[in-house]
């Protein structure tokens, strides 16, 4: 599937698809960190999970993009980048944008900062 159409198919089904909180009872358990970044001009927590190669993107509360969350799934061989929840579209689309564009660098950065980061209280 290009990413155009991934993308068309991801906001049609986010009316639909309810904004889902991190759960640590979760079989991939993501819960590491999180990290503060800024994704499409809006704040997001990151957090990673703990097969070691998987990222959540959580929009941060207060936020007119959340209440929303991306996955970057390892999927074995590449990525897989799934988005749900019922922010603001636009930003949203913003930041999907940005997340398309990690490299591989930007993801292992992404891993390595959120599992020394301090947990939030």
């Amino acid at each position: 599937m290009t990413h155009a159409r991934f993308f068309v198919a991801l906001l049609a089904l986010l009316p639909a698809a309810p904004a889902l909180a991190l759960d640590p009872q979760a079989p991939e358990q993501c819960i590491t960190g999180p990290i503060e970044k800024t994704y499409g001009g809006t704040p997001w927590l990151v957090v990673s999970c703990s097969d070691g190669k998987s990222l959540v993107f959580v929009a941060k509360e207060g936020s007119k993009a959340a209440p929303f969350e991306f996955d970057l799934t390892f999927t074995g061989n590449d990525y897989d980048l799934a988005g749900h929840g019922k922010g603001d579209r636009k930003l949203t689309a913003a930041a999907y944008a940005d997340l398309q564009k990690l490299t591989g660098k930007d993801v292992l950065a992404l891993l390595n900062a959120t599992k020394t980061a301090k947990p939030i209280k």
